[in-house]
């Protein structure tokens, strides 16, 4: 999957949530694989912190362009607003939702998965956040 603009990382997530829901769901009424139920529970909380994260990068884009559009006579005002927004954005991104991201990779690491289900969705959920990471990064240059 694309993630070049800020739908399609919101829908990269949203397809995470749906996935740890579901796995933590298969787990809900399984004694034996507790940690396991607990680990997926937790991965859907820092995936739905995460989306809404991403929306409020979409924010940040939409006002950017809006502003962006307005037509100015002093454009070195506009550029200077603009600048201002556009540095808001990167602060945001490298501060705030990289620290979520990697937040969410670090309590998923920590969780002891005992099924097989577990550790693959562990090993795999890792990856993906990885490189949902490595995506910001590339993009705002960071």
């Amino acid at each position: 999957m694309k993630l070049d603009d800020v739908e399609q990382r919101h829908r990269f997530v949203d397809d995470l949530i749906k996935k740890a829901f579901e796995l933590e769901e298969s787990f809900i009424h399984d004694e034996e694989f507790g940690d396991d139920w607990g680990g997926a529970m937790s991965t859907v909380e820092n995936l739905i912190a995460l989306a809404e994260m991403i929306r409020t990068e979409q924010i940040f884009q939409s006002t950017f362009a809006e502003m962006e559009s307005v037509r100015s006579r002093n454009l070195d005002e506009k550029e200077t607003y603009l600048s201002m927004v556009d540095d808001a954005l990167t602060f945001f991104i490298d501060t705030l939702l990289l620290s979520r991201i990697e937040f969410a990779i670090d309590q998923l690491s920590d969780w002891d998965f005992k099924s097989e289900r577990g550790k693959k969705f562990q090993k795999t959920f890792c990856k993906k956040l990885d490189t949902l990471i490595k995506k910001y990064q590339d993009i705002y240059d960071l």
